[in-house]
């Protein structure tokens, strides 16, 4: 069996670029191929950008697939891999086809089994739910104020700072308190709380 690996890194934020996000998911991905016994070849990193821009090192790493003998690619998380759903799925099948199995180390995910895609397609199901969910509250948010005056659109009482929401999720799944979370990101440890409540991730 093919146990060369590549591994695929997007972090959305400069912040995050200059902060832990990337070192998080570049150190679990390599603990996971050495705990695999993979060998880890090559690391592929789009730095600050969204997963719906393009994606240079993803269609860089796309193109190195091509051309060399690659058995597995592993990724962080999901909603770092696929721009949405239906794209996720694409790009895992175009994986499938060539014979390369894909991996990720926070879903524990792995096609090569059966539990393993359809945990996919949960989780990748699960996922765009919760993105249309947070766009939809934060649609609403804009309509109610501008409804009841304000010109930027903010709603009122909403704190004017905003949360790396990106590096919130990684601290707290590498067990960092919500207080220290907090005075790394830049707000109090209240507001923190409020508004991860709020964003559905506390």
């Amino acid at each position: 069996m093919n146990k060369i690996a590549v591994g695929y890194i997007r972090v959305s934020t400069l912040k995050q670029v200059k902060g832990h996000s990337l070192d998080y998911q570049q150190h679990d991905i390599e603990k996971h191929c050495e705990a695999k016994g993979l060998e880890l070849k090559k690391l592929f990193i789009d730095k600050g950008l969204s997963g719906y821009k393009h994606r240079p090192k993803f269609e860089e790493m796309k193109k190195y697939l091509e051309t060399h003998d690659v058995g597995f690619v592993v990724t962080y998380t999901i909603t770092r891999y696929g721009r949405s759903t239906q794209d996720l799925l694409f790009q895992i099948n175009e994986l499938d086809s060539k014979g390369i199995q894909f991996i990720s180390v926070k879903e524990q995910i792995d096609i090569s089994t059966k539990t393993g895609r359809l945990l996919l397609g949960l989780l990748a199901l699960i996922a765009d739910f919760e993105a249309e969910t947070i766009k939809e509250r934060m649609e609403a948010g804009r309509a109610w104020a501008k409804e009841h005056g304000t010109k930027s659109g903010k709603a009122f009482g909403r704190p004017k700072s905003e949360i790396d929401w990106d590096r919130v999720k990684d601290l707290r799944e590498h067990n960092v308190s919500w207080t220290k979370t907090a005075s790394i990101v830049g707000v109090s440890t209240p507001t923190l709380i409020t508004r991860a409540k709020e964003e559905g991730i506390f």
